[in-house]
């Protein structure tokens, strides 16, 4: 258990929001929320100072039912209207708005004037190729802080962000900026990896054969790389850099798209799931700026990809609330320097760190001495998001990241809602990865199969009851998918697809995806309970638990792992882990197989991707690979195949 200090408490943004709204408690705020979205939410867009260019009529319209709910009906305005203009009119054109690091230890600094100069800058070259708005424009390119004004810049000229994993290959560039409708992309000849350049701008070139609706792309060279069509390409020095730092931000419909986050499915075909001006910035403030409590002077580092939902929502985020986005190119661990994101925390004075579980775990395996060398005095919350924790990891983070001081607050929710459906609060006390609530104006419920809710304790499937500003409206030219999906299986509620319980005391747990429940013998469990289990022991620092077919119980248990440092898997060690996990969850679920590989497929944001592991396991289709950032992790898998008995 730990409970943030009091200044931290009396001090918090959420307090003082509470004071603001007359609300006794946390809960009592959640529960007026749902009970009159209208003014939490008209409260919130003031507490945050969303700028409209026109007033709407009305602020939320359901007649449609929730499905189809829309906000803000009639209104006009742009995010960067918000984010930029409205800090710089506060006094901060001359703050850092990004600090940025590169693999190298080279530095770049951007004031937010700088970021808004660039911003205009990236939009009027645009305009000058004829892109308008409503227009879709590709963004593929690592994190350097002409990314931040590529999104910025797409969205002032009022066209569509669709951001690209900076890793991906070119079929997935296709598919998205095909879906999308792309008619420019933004983009960089290439980015360093551990020292050595890796050609995004090649790859770009051989996905846009397949793209004829692109028709301009400008490319930073960082690295002198060639230009692959002269009539098509442009060098952004030569293009944006000289581009009108002047461009009045174009005002949009409260419904029209800002960016399209494309999120894999089980089919071939990644979801595209559409956010919208107001949006984003409604469900930034109230999860960021409230519940996680960034604040003006926090300097923020949370180091993801703009291809995946968490780097659009940290920019916005920091410049909701006017602070410093700390930006870092690279990995979070690397070979002779396996702490990297602690020793940046320490070296760059942030506040405000995102962390994964998984990178825990891996910081886990290294000896901890050198983290003693790094000052963290200035840490006051560590965030974690995208998978649930395990107890074990969970302490070492709270022992050696937060030094028990800072605060470990810990959120759930998804691409699909731009943030989270649970939360953790520095006014709350917070158990080893429990969530403390629900987040503001969901109505977050646990319900059975039957669609009734769950007791305390007991698990069933996580749904928000009350569609919060922020959530997709809609998946890109899918209407059919979009209700399917998130709307079918309880009419009214929409379906997020985890598994959860909220024990008595209000704590919630995320016990895994629903996609990929055990189901054993007529006994349903989450696969984290199992891979808990095996990595509590000390000898497996990396698990995925999956159901294979058998012959005798129908489905059984199969564990594939990564053994910790200096452990050599043996036919003892496997019998003593199924042991294990017969002892810690249930003799049901003692495995049948336990393996053990090098590595396990991850995404940037270091979520295991189970159904990859499945799928390479038992020789099925593995549906979109677009989101693996090692691909090289599926072909021992799918050797394990002939191991098996």
């Amino acid at each position: 258990m730990f409970e943030a200090d009091s200044d931290i408490q009396r001090s918090s943004t959420l307090a003082g929001f509470l004071r603001e709204c007359g609300a006794d408690s946390y809960e009592d705020l959640a529960r007026h929320a749902i009970a009159d979205p209208d003014w939490f939410w008209g409260r919130l867009i003031d507490h945050a100072g969303i700028r409209f260019a026109s007033p709407y009529s009305k602020l939320r319209d359901i007649s449609e039912g929730p499905q189809s709910i829309k906000w803000a009906v009639g209104g006009t305005l742009n995010l960067t209207e918000t984010c930029l203009d409205a800090r710089i009119a506060d006094g901060l054109g001359k703050k850092i708005a990004i600090d940025w690091v590169g693999e190298d230890a080279s530095r770049r600094s951007w004031t937010y004037a700088d970021l808004a100069s660039e911003a205009a800058r990236v939009a009027s070259a645009l305009a000058a190729r004829g892109v308008k708005p409503g227009q879709a424009v590709g963004i593929y390119m690592p994190m350097i802080p002409e990314i931040q004004a590529a999104l910025l810049g797409v969205a002032r000229l009022g066209a569509i962000a669709v951001p690209l994993f900076s890793g991906f290959s070119p079929p997935a560039i296709v598919s998205r900026l095909n879906d999308a409708g792309a008619v420019a992309v933004l983009t960089a000849d290439a980015t360093p990896r551990r020292g050595k350049p890796v050609w995004m701008e090649a790859r770009l070139a051989e996905a846009l054969r397949e793209v004829p609706s692109v028709h301009s792309v400008f490319s930073l060279r960082r690295f002198g790389g060639a230009v692959a069509n002269p009539q098509r390409d442009l060098d952004w020095t030569q293009n944006v850099g000289t581009a009108s730092p002047e461009f009045a931000a174009v005002p949009v419909k409260t419904e029209d798209t800002l960016l399209i986050a494309y999120t894999s499915g089980t089919t071939g075909k990644p979801k595209g799931v559409v956010h919208t001006h107001l949006g984003v910035q409604a469900k930034a403030a109230a999860d960021f700026l409230l519940c996680l409590d960034m604040k003006r002077d926090d300097r923020h580092l949370w180091m993801t990809d703009m291809g995946w939902v968490m780097g659009p929502l940290t920019l916005i985020s920091v410049l909701l609330s006017g602070a410093t986005l700390v930006l870092a190119e690279g990995a979070p661990s690397m070979p002779g320097d396996p702490f990297r994101l602690v020793r940046l925390a320490s070296e760059m004075d942030v506040t405000h760190l995102g962390v994964a579980p998984t990178l825990v775990r891996q910081f886990m395996t290294q000896d901890p001495e050198p983290l003693s060398d790094y000052d963290l005095s200035n840490l006051r919350i560590v965030a974690s998001t995208g998978e649930p924790w395990t107890d074990d990891a969970w302490l070492w983070q709270l022992d050696h990241v937060c030094r028990r001081r800072a605060v470990p607050l810990n959120i759930a929710g998804g691409t699909e809602l731009f943030g989270a459906i649970l939360t953790s609060t520095v006014l709350h006390e917070i158990k080893p990865g429990g969530f403390s609530a629900e987040a503001l104006g969901v109505g977050a419920k646990v319900l059975r199969e039957d669609g009734s809710e769950a007791a305390p304790g007991e698990v069933g499937e996580l749904v928000v009851t009350q569609p919060p500003m922020g959530l997709t409206p809609a998946i890109r030219g899918d209407r059919a998918r979009y209700l399917e999906t998130y709307w079918s299986t309880f009419p009214g509620n929409w379906r997020h697809g985890d598994w959860v319980r909220r024990d008595a005391d209000g704590t919630w747990y995320i016990l895994g995806r629903s996609d990929d429940t055990l189901n054993i013998a007529g006994k349903r469990i989450g696969p984290p309970e199992i891979e808990a289990a095996l990595t509590g022991t000390g000898k497996v620092v990396d698990a995925a638990a999956i159901a294979a077919p058998d012959d005798i119980k129908g489905v059984a248990v199969v564990c594939v792992c990564v053994a910790a440092p200096g452990v050599s898997p043996d036919v003892a060690l496997v019998e003593r882990l199924k042991d294990r996990v017969g002892d810690v969850v249930s003799k049901p679920f003692r495995p049948r197989e336990i393996h053990f590989v090098e590595a396990l497929p991850k995404t940037r944001s270091m979520k295991t991707m189970r159904r990859i592991v499945r799928a390479a396991f038992l020789d099925e289709d593995p549906g979109d690979l677009s989101s693996i950032s090692n691909p090289e992790t599926i072909q021992p898998i799918a050797a394990l195949r002939k191991e098996t008995p």
